[in-house]
C-alpha cells in the first residue's frame, strides 16, 4: 500500500512538472517601435506609363498617367519593396529606412478588428489591434519560438507548427488559416500577386467557406457582445425551431456591456 501511495505522489509531481514547464514555453513577443518600420526615405515618383515604383517599404505600385496604380504588397522570401537602379522590385534586402532585419521582414496589417492576429506569412511574429487603430502594432517572438495560436504567445518552435496563408495566385478569395476556423483571409490578386489579408471570425463564431461569412454559434437567448467590435452585439432568439443570431449596433457613443446585456 505505501508503495502505491507512494508512486501515484511521483506520478502527481511528475504531471505537474510537465505541466509547468509547458505553461512556461510560452513567452510575449517584442514590439517592434514604429520609428524601426517608418519609411525614411521618399516614395517613387512616376517618370513614364509602365515604371514601377516603391510606395512604401513593403508595397509596389505600377505608374499609369503619372500616378502609381494597382499598389500590391510584397511577401514571403521578398518582403521588401527595393528600388533598384532601374525600377522597383520584391526583394529580400530592405531599402535604406526600412526595418531590415530586426522584424524579420514582417511588418503591421491591416486592422480588421480588435484583438490578436498572427501574421499571414511570417510565423515568428504576430499583431495586436487595439480599438480605433486601422494598422497593427507588430510583435516579434524571441529567438527560437513562434507564434503559437491558442495561447496568443510566442512558444519554442520544436512545440509549435509553422502556419502560413497559401494563396491562389488566379484569383481572389478565401483561405483557411491551417485548421483554425476562427481565423482565415482574403486573398486579393493584382497582377499576378497575391496579398492574403488576416481576419478574424468573433468567439463562438467560425468561418463558413459555404456562406463566405462568420456564423455565429448562440450559447443561449439574449444579447452577446460581439467580441470583434464591442459597439455590436449579437440578439440571440429561436425562430421556427431554429437559432437565429442577428447583429445589431448600438447607438452612436456607447458600447454592449456583457453585465448589464445592453449598450451603455
Amino acid at each position: 500500500m505505501n508503495f502505491l501511495i507512494v508512486t501515484y505522489a511521483t506520478i502527481l509531481v511528475a504531471i505537474y512538472a510537465s505541466a509547468r514547464t509547458e505553461a512556461q514555453e510560452d513567452v510575449p513577443g517584442i514590439k517592434v517601435p514604429a520609428s524601426a518600420l517608418a519609411r525614411s526615405t521618399i516614395p517613387g515618383t512616376c517618370a513614364a506609363n509602365g515604371d514601377v515604383v516603391c510606395t512604401t517599404c513593403n508595397t509596389l505600385s505600377i505608374c499609369i498617367n503619372g500616378n502609381p496604380t494597382a499598389e500590391v504588397t510584397c511577401g514571403g522570401d521578398f518582403p521588401y519593396c527595393n528600388p533598384g537602379s532601374v525600377q522597383a522590385s520584391c526583394s529580400a534586402t530592405p531599402a535604406a529606412g526600412c526595418g531590415g532585419s530586426d522584424n524579420g521582414g514582417a511588418a503591421p496589417i491591416v486592422c480588421s478588428s480588435i484583438g490578436v492576429f498572427p501574421d499571414p506569412l511570417i510565423c515568428t511574429s504576430y499583431h495586436v489591434c487595439r480599438e480605433g487603430q486601422t494598422t497593427s502594432d507588430l510583435y516579434v517572438c524571441p529567438s527560437g519560438t513562434r507564434f503559437n495560436l491558442a495561447t496568443s504567445q510566442c512558444r519554442a518552435q520544436t512545440n509549435t507548427n509553422c502556419v502560413t496563408i497559401r494563396c491562389n495566385t488566379t484569383n481572389s478569395g478565401f483561405a483557411y488559416y491551417g485548421t483554425s476556423r476562427q481565423y482565415y483571409a482574403f486573398c486579393s490578386v493584382t497582377n499576378g500577386v497575391a496579398t492574403p489579408y488576416i481576419l478574424k471570425c468573433p468567439n463562438r463564431a467560425t468561418f463558413s467557406m459555404n456562406t463566405l461569412s462568420c456564423v455565429y454559434s448562440c450559447p443561449g437567448q439574449g444579447n452577446f457582445v460581439n467580441t470583434n467590435d464591442p459597439t455590436t452585439y449579437y440578439q440571440c432568439y429561436i425562430l421556427n425551431g431554429r437559432w437565429v443570431a442577428d447583429l445589431r449596433r448600438c447607438p452612436t457613443g456607447t458600447s454592449f456591456n456583457q453585465t448589464l446585456t445592453y449598450c451603455v
